[in-house]
This record gives structure tokens, sequence and C-alpha cells, in this order.
């Protein structure tokens, strides 16, 4: 059983009590069409916890009927559960974004800084067979040491800034993925910072007088960490472009791995991309205040999201989708982005039970 189901054990009461602090549980139960007739199930608390018996508690369909009736939740067939299941999605995602909107508070400040960092990141489940696949958004607070927003999506819909909230006063550290001048905007325009690293020819940059910057002429002159004034046309405010040799060894390594990814993909390798591989290049919108070797610093937050999310898919069991069929796999996913969630707050008052306990 993943870790995020046996910690939400013993005491069922105390993960209602939980949830119920958030959301209205039968009363959404009936807006999202989740609960429409109380019949072998009677009560929104009983629903909720057949989804955690089937997804974080990794029982079949067969498994979870027999286990709902040992726990006085309804006499249900596979197929009942399967239809019960079914009808879940919008609810789970609707508890699931109800549970982390009490985390926007007012955030801890992280790594050392008075600054409020989130730490933004997105990962692909894959579906067993030619199942769809699915992307999981995550917006990490470092100060806090857990998640601030998870969404999940189809990988129809591409990583962006926006896809978790902005919130105002944060300074959102993102990796090349996120180097796109709509993300800019949406971050500006929502009264954010944002730290992001880049590729030689991931945006256009352009200095004071609108001549484009020449980022690998610009590399060939960096022997240490330096900044130059970056515009970018359709955002009226200057951004800071920081650049710093990595060291002889990490970047060796670096050029090694674009050689390999370029040989695996029959790609011949531009020679600008080995010569930036040789660099830590970050894209900024904080002010001088911050010195350019802080930015670096401020910019290595980002590998706690991506042990958060490591932690999401194997300690919490995300990364072991077993249905294809979509609407099913919804449902699997959000509930396990939910007992994810109710592990960060509960693990600390609960010991160990399954959702089936009394």
């Amino acid at each position: 059983m993943p870790r995020s189901a046996s910690l939400l054990s013993g005491n069922w009461p105390a993960v209602i009590a939980a949830v119920g602090g958030s959301v209205d549980l039968e009363a959404t139960a009936r807006q999202f069409g989740a609960l429409r007739r109380k019949r072998k199930i009677k009560t929104a608390e009983a629903l909720l916890r057949l989804a955690l018996m089937w997804g974080p508690g990794r029982l079949s369909l067969r498994e979870a009927a027999a286990l709902a009736g040992e726990a006085g939740i309804g006499e249900l067939s596979d197929k009942a559960v399967e239809g019960r299941l079914r009808k879940m999605g919008d609810w789970l995602a609707h508890i699931l974004a109800m549970l982390l909107a009490d985390r926007i508070g007012v955030p801890a400040c992280a790594g050392g800084t008075d600054l409020a960092l989130s730490l933004v990141d997105g990962s692909v489940v894959c579906a067993p067979g030619k199942g769809q696949d699915w992307r999981l958004h995550a917006r990490y607070d470092p100060g806090q040491g857990r998640f601030a927003d998870l969404v999940l999506t189809t990988t129809r819909e591409a990583e962006a800034a926006d896809r978790t909230r902005i919130c105002p006063g944060r300074v959102l550290i993102m990796d090349c993925g996120y180097a796109r001048v709509r993300n800019f905007k949406a971050i500006v325009a929502n009264a954010g910072d944002f730290i992001t690293r880049l590729s030689w020819s991931s945006v256009q940059l352009y200095d004071a007088e609108g001549s484009r910057i020449d980022v690998p002429a610009l590399l060939a002159d960096t022997h240490q960490t330096r900044e130059v004034p970056a515009w970018i046309k359709g955002i009226p405010q200057p951004f800071r472009l920081v650049t710093q040799p990595l060291p002889a060894e990490a970047a060796e390594r670096q050029r090694a791995r674009r050689r390999r990814k370029a040989n695996r993909n029959s790609h011949k390798i531009d020679p600008r991309t080995i010569q930036a591989a040789g660099f830590l290049m970050v894209l900024t919108s904080l002010p001088a205040a911050q010195p350019p070797v802080r930015i670096t610093e401020l910019y290595r937050n980002r590998w706690q999201v991506e042990i958060g999310i490591k932690r999401l898919k194997t300690l919490g069991g995300l990364d072991e989708l077993r249905s294809a069929d979509p609407v099913l796999a919804r449902t699997w996913l959000l509930a396990h982005l939910i007992a994810a969630v109710l592990t960060d707050d509960l693990a600390n008052q609960i010991v160990g039970f399954s959702p089936s306990a009394g």
C-alpha cells in the first residue's frame, strides 16, 4: 500500500474532519452528480471512502466491492463500484482544489531569504497500453515543505505558469519548459516575479536599443557570473539575463547528455547547443536588490519540486496507474492526489489505517 494510503489509516473520522473543514461533502456530491440517488451508498462520506479504498488502497473493483460490504459502506457488485467511480471525477477535482485552497495563505519564506518562493513543474503520468496519458501540474512551497497546488489535465494541455494559481508577491521558479513569453506575461499581470532557466534559443531577447541579443556571443565572453538587461517584445518592463559558467566537470556532463540525446533522435546537434550546455542561464523579473549570484542560488531550489513529484509517484503510487479508461483513470489519479494532500496535513496526527477500517 502506498505511504499516502497507509498514513490515512486507522482513524477515518479524522480524515472526514480534515476534508469537512474545507468542503461540504454532501452538498458538493449532489452538485457534481457524484451522489444522485442514495440507494446502496447513502452518504458522500461513504462515497469518498470508496474512492480512497480503490485508488490509494490499490484494490481491484472486485476487492473494493467486497471491502465496501465489510466496512458497512454498502453491498455492491464490481460493476456497481465502477459505476460510482465513473461519476466522481469532477467531485474529486473539486475536493482537491478546496483542500489546496486552504494552503494559499501567507507563504513561508525559504532558503534564508525574505522572498516567498513557488517552485513550479509538470510531470506526465502514463496510462497502460494505449490509454490516455495525464499531466500533473504542481506548485511547491519550499518554505512550508509541501505542495501548494496540484492540477490534473490530459497531456493535450501543455505546461504553463498559470495551470496552477499565480499568487501576488511570490517568486515562481521554473525550468526551461516554462520559458515562454505568455508565461512571463501571466506572472507579471498577476503581480508576481519569476526566475526561469533558458536555453540559448528559448526566447528572443533585446537590448535597450531594440537590437537582438546574441546569446552565444554573450556566453563566449562570460567567464564568471554576470547579468545583462533584456527586453521581450510585448512586455514593457526590462528583465535580467543572468549567466554563470558551470564547473568543468558539470559542463562536460551536460554536453555529453546533449550529444547522447541528439544521437538517440538521429539529430545533428547545433554547436551553439554544445556551447550553451556549459552555462546556467536564467531570466528573472526580480529587481537589482537581488544580485546575480543570489539569483542562481534561488534557482537551485527547484530540485525540491522534482523530489516532491518523485515522492508522489514512488511512495504515493501515482506512477502505477492501472486503468486505460480515461474516466476511471482520472478518478484513480485524483483519489491519489487527495490522499497525498491529506497525508501532508494528517501525518503528525494519525498512526496507521486503511480507509476500510472503522
